[in-house]
């Protein structure tokens, strides 16, 4: 909170004395005035309501009541004291739109009341991050103004949250199971920044989400609650589920969603220490529907009793029971656990300690379609656990100094393993491009992840005059290990039921495996282990230039670096690398058993907040700025295994040596077949992380009535993506199709050194892309309980490629082209936002003069376009296209 405190004259007061107490804690806040009458309280609890004192010698005291501080705002209040023959003068102040508050950047606050009142499902943070109007629904996750959601960032109390290594679609830990992170029961506020021009927020290109969660009070206070969600109280199947199993729409099966739990906080010493707890436990049980007369196929194709023999034959011969192939269900079990201390050291002093544990239990059957039948075996039990602990201090050394310190440590553990007893994969084609999959899943079969993650995050403020100084450093340090050895178990594709019954040999063959020891499945030594840190230090000044304009003009310096280095493959530097340097560029930038050098990133930001006409009911804002992200480690992780030295590779397709085996540990190695082995993934030396350059423009202003209208554009370019090249394919080779309209060359389809035919991708940047977005707005909340909003956003991206896999080869092969991937094409992003509508209704209905017992009425939309798409040409599952191997999809 800050201000100026003057005289009915215009006056400036100094040593005025303003005292804030936090109402509901006791929590007292002191200040007095500067030589220029200017105010400042730091570090002052979110929320309230808050009681603020005036007093100075000789005129009279001034009191305001009701004041709520908003996450990541910095809450305005000049006042004028007068002459001391005036009564005490107390005002009350009322809730407002939110014009109160000075933040420059595009921004959108989420209250308590707005979590309280807003309807959920799932009870998922992304269920509130909606209510950003340029926010849009990409998979499990949320991307924010066009930019991928894997470069969003989450901070709980200041401590990063992050899937930092980036598997979970949702970017949050725990978010493979499908879990949320944490209980909402436990938050006090959100807010997502998109471009905040404080360099005290960093490590995002998309959005920065942080949350702040609850802390006790003088008043013992507690929440128990109950969740249940079954079929009776939803509708019928939805399109885009009947359209894969090729059936109308029907009511869905039976299934039961439950989340219960309880909180309570209170003192442990009155206006001095406070605790809140909250456990929460989660049971959902989703159907997994099935029914085999939806299979496509023809008159001959797989029947009950074919599978019903295929499942016998496999118990019979492998002692192997690959489970039904019907309708199942799936698994969600967790439990969430949380803590948190406050205490009020002096009235200088706070600290606060908290921890969340987290913990998920998932059981993944793969469901069937109108093309696949998928035995129940074949899926995935996923346990996860997450602990995070963070530390605050906040310190007033004087009305001049001020210091926040943060420390944070997050421990994520995170074990996929396939459902069944181990056992090969399986494919079996049937008939009309149909498929049967059984045995262990695929990617499941060595598959291990710990994630350890240390934050140290200190702001330091001095205060001069009109000037708000900060001089902070933030640093990640990370420790990463990841065992991931796809198809460890061996997959092996089958022309028919028949074939595989009568041991024909397979008409595919797919394995990774260790080079480094003979392990198969989890405990093997062949795993990306290692070490890397972000360091940042910034400096920033926010100048009061008048009551009416403030700029805010800062610098942040990022510092990333991966510590470790993978092996090197001496072979591949010396005999491979000199031919791929020959025919490209980027080749001359890497070298097997180098991570990328640190860049230093340089990030300046300028912002302003312009009250217009002085007294907040029209606010001009904008800047401009640069924003530096985090990448996910998963894609540097793979140099430490995709080296050529610890992981092999099989790919073997329509040889005839292929027999079946069914003993996981003796599975087939590139010996076996006399090939070469290997996949290799590099990054160049001078790669840099994802940055951009943003800038936005917003006008505020209070309509007639208290409505608050918001119209605000904002511009993002690229100046740092990650685009791939697989620098192994021979550029010199020319395909092209015959025998059918598409004429047009395809490149790269032969090796320039077949030791590595499995590919060598190599990360490096691009610095094409942009998007913009462009929102108008209305927000209401009227005195009868009533709150109202309303968004339309219109927003487009281009990008060259996404990043939306979690292997280097997938964005290799992901990238748009039309003449090979090593050609990818500049264009639309899928995460093109469109045309975005987002409205909520509530209504609080106040059942007694007391006002302690209601009922809320809330109601949510949105409405938007539908995901960017294109037109391609895909080759069949037999992967045959005008009788040439391959497709051009």
């Amino acid at each position: 909170m800050q201000g100026t405190i003057e005289d009915s004259n215009g006056e400036t007061l100094i040593g005025a004395n303003v005292l804030a107490v936090h109402q509901p804690s006791g929590t007292v806040y002191g200040t007095a005035t500067d030589i220029e009458g200017n105010y400042r309280i730091p570090g002052m609890r979110v929320g309230g309501p808050y009681k603020i004192t005036v007093t100075y010698t000789g005129y009279s005291e001034k009191v305001f009541e009701g004041i709520f501080l908003r996450l990541g705002e910095t809450q305005r209040l000049d006042i004028a004291l007068d002459e001391s023959a005036i009564e005490l003068e107390t005002i009350q102040i009322t809730a407002s739109a939110g014009l109160t508050g000075s933040n420059s950047g595009a921004s959108t606050q989420i209250t308590t009341a707005d979590i309280d009142l807003m309807p959920t499902l799932n009870r998922d943070v992304n269920d509130y991050l909606r209510l950003t109007p340029q926010a849009s629904r990409f998979g499990d996750g949320i991307s924010f103004a066009g930019i991928n959601n894997r470069y969003n960032a989450i901070y709980i109390d200041g401590a990063v949250n992050n899937d930092v290594f980036g598997l979970a679609g949702s970017g949050t830990n725990g978010g493979q199971t499908g879990i949320s992170p944490f209980s909402i029961d436990i938050i006090d506020q959100l807010q997502v920044v998109l471009s905040p021009y404080d360099v005290t927020l960093g490590g995002f290109a998309g959005g920065g989400v942080n949350a702040v969660t609850k802390s006790g009070t003088n008043r013992f206070a507690g929440t128990a609650y109950y969740f249940f969600q079954n079929e009776s109280l939803v509708g019928k199947t939805n399109t885009t589920l009947t359209n894969r199993l090729g059936t109308e729409q029907e009511k869905i099966a039976e299934f039961t969603q439950a989340t219960y739990g309880a909180s309570i906080g209170g003192p442990i010493v009155k206006d001095k220490v406070f605790f809140f707890v909250n456990a929460e436990i989660q049971d959902d049980q989703t159907p997994v529907p099935f029914q085999l007369e939806n299979y496509t196929g023809q008159d001959n194709r797989a029947s009950v009793a074919d599978l019903e023999n295929l499942r016998n034959f496999t118990r019979n011969t492998y002692g192997y029971d690959p489970g039904s192939f019907g309708s199942t269900v799936d698994e969600l079990q967790g439990l969430k656990l949380f803590g948190k201390i406050d205490i009020n050291l002096n009235e200088n002093h706070r600290l606060t300690l908290r921890h969340q544990y987290t913990k998920a239990e998932q059981f993944d059957r793969n469901a069937g379609s109108s093309n696949s039948i998928n035995y129940s075996n074949n899926g995935v039990f996923f346990p996860s656990i997450t602990n995070s602990s963070a530390l605050e201090l906040n310190s007033r050394f004087s009305d001049k100094l001020s210091n926040n310190l943060i420390i944070g440590f997050t421990a994520v553990r995170d074990d996929r393993d396939p459902l069944s007893a181990d056992f090969p994969y399986v494919i079996i084609n049937d008939q009309n491009n149909g498929q049967i999959f059984m045995g262990s899943e695929q990617f499941s079969t060595a598959n291990d992840l710990s994630q350890d993650i240390f934050t140290i995050t200190d702001n330091f403020k001095i205060y001069n005059g009109n000037h708000t100084i900060t001089i902070g450093t933030h640093n990640e340090f990370y420790s990463i290990y990841n065992l991931f050895i796809g198809q460890n178990y061996g997959t092996y594709r089958f022309a028919s039921i028949d074939d595989f019954i009568s041991g024909a040999p397979a008409i595919e063959y797919d394995r990774s495996y260790s080079l480094v020891d003979d392990l198969t499945g989890d405990g093997s030594a062949a795993a990306a282990d290692f070490n890397a840190m972000q360091l940042g230090l910034y400096a920033q000044d926010e100048w009061a230039v008048s009551k009416q304009f403030t700029l805010t003009a800062g610098l942040r310096l990022d510092l990333p670096v991966i510590t470790s280095d993978p092996v090197e493959d001496t072979n591949f530097n010396n005999v491979a690398l000199p031919k791929m340097q020959a025919a490209y560029e980027v080749a001359n930038n890497v070298k097997a058993g180098k991570a990328p050098d640190g860049q230093l990133m340089f990030s300046p930001r300028l912002g302003f907040d312009y009250d217009v006409t002085g007294n907040r009911s029209t606010v001009l804002r904008g800047g401009l700025g640069v924003f530096t992200s985090r990448i996910p480690f998963v894609w540097p992780g793979a140099m430490f295994t995709n080296n050529g030295l610890t992981l092999g590779r099989v790919d073997e397709r329509n040889i005839a040596q292929v027999n079946f085996i069914s003993d996981i540990q003796k599975q087939y190695t590139n010996p076996d077949f006399s090939i070469p082995s290997g996949q290799v993934d590099l990054f160049t030396t001078d790669f840099k992380y994802p940055q951009v350059f943003r800038t936005n423009l917003a006008i505020d202003h209070e309509l007639p009535g208290g409505i608050l209208a918001t119209v605000e554009g904002l511009y993002t370019k690229t100046l740092n993506n990650v685009v791939y090249t697989n620098i192994n394919s021979d550029p010199t080779v020319e395909f092209n199709w015959t025998g059918s309209p598409d004429t047009r060359p395809v490149y790269g389809r032969d090796n320039l050194d077949d030791t590595y035919g499995a590919g060598v991708y190599v990360g490096s940047n691009t610095s094409e892309g942009y998007t913009y977005t462009f929102t108008a707005s209305l927000e209401k909340n009227f005195p009868f309980g009533l709150g109202a909003f309303l968004a339309y956003t219109y927003g487009d991206a281009e990008a060259v490629t996404e990043g939306t896999s979690s292997q280097n080869s997938s964005q290799w092969r992901g990238q748009n082209n039309i003449n090979g991937r090593n050609f990818p094409l500049y264009g639309r992003s899928d995460f093109s936002l469109g045309h975005r509508v987002v409205s909520s209704l509530s209504y609080k209905l106040k059942w007694n003069a007391e006002e302690n017992v209601a009922t809320t009425f809330s109601l949510f939309y949105n409405g938007q376009s539908g995901q960017a798409y294109s037109y391609v040409i895909s080759g069949s599952n037999a992967r045959n296209l005008n009788n040439e191997t391959g497709s051009t999809s």
